[in-house]
């Protein structure tokens, strides 16, 4: 049951990725980002690290929801294939 479960979970994932309002959302915070990196004071190192900190994470979750979508579209060719081998068998009888 796994497999269909991380189909599931990739298709929510895909339909959050092509949300538009969590495009916007993540686009808004990375631009927020750069600027506050662009603006910030060079020797103030606690500011950069946070900064930097935040543009990984925000980065970070983008790469796991997309995982989840890659793990979905495995998912769904693990579940097509046991679809297929279960008529192979049945026609073998």
């Amino acid at each position: 049951m796994t497999n269909e479960k991380d189909r599931i979970i990739g298709n929510d994932a895909k339909a959050l990725l092509e949300n538009p309002l969590f495009k916007d959302a993540f686009l808004a915070v990375a631009e927020y980002l750069d600027a506050k990196a662009l603006a910030c004071d060079p020797d103030n190192k606690d500011m950069a690290q946070r900064i930097i900190l935040s543009k990984q994470l925000l980065q970070g979750i983008k790469r796991e929801i997309e995982r989840k979508v890659e793990n979905g579209m495995i998912a769904e060719v693990r579940l097509s294939e046991l679809e297929q081998r279960k008529r192979f068998a049945i026609f073998r009888r």
